[in-house]
């Protein structure tokens, strides 16, 4: 064989085997991508890294729906060349989305720890909150505003929501106390037009239950329980009076105790603080 006859047979096997390389499908990328994608999804990638993830998922489908095309016929080599480089870029944007999602991840476990502290100070006011105070009830909303950014993986608008949301309790307490004044104040003056028959009650005040009930938790007793629910503790002995099936000493209550708590109480309550301020909050029990 001549010299020239082999450099011509070498020259053709050498773009044989160029144009073999050109037209075989990268398996090996297409395998890559899938694995840094499941990866990225495990990271919570699709939840906090939204964005990222969509970007790199679009690369991945691109790919897949260009080595399809190649198969059909199309033009192997170029379709082949344009996948891997997408490919390639997805893994890359994978795993971008992957660590993302780690870094928002961190804040957001912070404002679920800053939300569960703000939650418990409004849960100590929950059921007078909700009827008595504005600010509780602003407080509350923003609460679950800050909860839904949260489950969408937003920490850090959510601790925004809470910073501007903070308030003192002492702030609802107060406003508590004020609403409790205020509608005891309008259901005895319902109730005392009533009974002179200037007025019909009003029908909510006829709607309103006789009492209260009152869950007795550790430390309580009978004084402060007057004080938070009539704002007077020398009232205590409308609640012994109201409870004695379940009081047999008033200097002697238990957890867990449920008490009814009088709602009309105009006509009894001169004769409970003269009976408590004789007797003095702190006296043994003499049965009378």
């Amino acid at each position: 064989m001549s010299r020239t006859t082999k450099l011509l047979f070498t020259a053709v096997i050498s773009a044989a085997v160029l144009v073999s390389g050109c037209t075989k499908p990268p398996v090996q990328e297409l395998d890559n991508a899938r694995a840094a994608m499941k990866a990225a999804q495990e990271g919570g990638a699709e939840v906090c890294a939204g964005t990222e993830y969509i970007l790199a998922k679009e690369k991945l489908d691109k790919a897949e729906a260009k080595m399809a095309e190649a198969e059909k016929g199309g033009n192997k080599s170029a379709l082949y060349k344009e996948a891997k480089l997408e490919l390639i870029a997805a893994v890359a944007d994978f795993e971008k989305a992957k660590q993302v999602a780690a870094d928002r991840a961190k804040v957001n476990e912070q404002a679920k720890a800053e939300l569960e502290s703000y939650k418990k100070n409004l849960a100590a006011n929950a059921e007078d909150g909700a009827k008595y105070s504005a600010t509780y009830k602003t407080s509350k909303a923003k609460a679950d505003e800050a909860q839904a950014l949260i489950d969408k993986c937003e920490g850090e608008k959510a601790l925004a929501v809470l910073k501007e949301a903070a308030v003192s309790a002492d702030v609802i307490q107060k406003e508590i106390v004020e609403g409790k004044a205020a509608a005891m104040k309008a259901d005895a003056q319902a109730r005392s037009a009533a009974s002179k028959g200037t007025a019909a009650a009003p029908a909510a005040a006829v709607a309103m239950p006789e009492f209260d009930k009152y869950k007795v938790v550790r430390g309580d007793n009978l004084w402060n329980i007057s004080k938070a629910k009539y704002l007077n503790p020398f009232m205590w002995p409308l609640i012994y009076w109201a409870n004695k099936e379940q009081i047999k000493d008033p200097d002697l209550i238990f957890p867990g105790q449920v008490f009814k708590i009088r709602k009309d109480v105009d006509a009894d309550k001169d004769k409970a603080v003269d009976y408590s301020k004789r007797r003095g909050p702190w006296s043994l029990f003499d049965g009378k």
